[in-house]
């Protein structure tokens, strides 16, 4: 999967399903459950889609806070 940066054409909902599908990647875990992890940390994940963050940014700051806690 490539990076994409977050653009005017893409919606939060598919930006965000890019975020879970590379945190379920990352952590070789099935979808649902890195949907989860990603729904478990609101804060991080809108305030990545009000910078402009793109998908791999933001799923790498969601996996650092989810590592920081366990």
């Amino acid at each position: 999967m490539t990076t994409t940066d977050q653009s005017s054409t893409q919606t939060y909902s598919e930006w965000e399903g890019e975020i879970t599908q590379y945190v379920a990647d990352e952590l070789e875990i099935p979808y649902s459950e890195a949907a989860g992890i990603v729904e478990g940390q609101p804060f991080y994940v809108q305030q990545a889609w009000g910078k402009g963050l793109n998908s791999r940014e933001t799923a790498d700051k969601v996996l650092k806070e989810c590592r920081s806690l366990s």
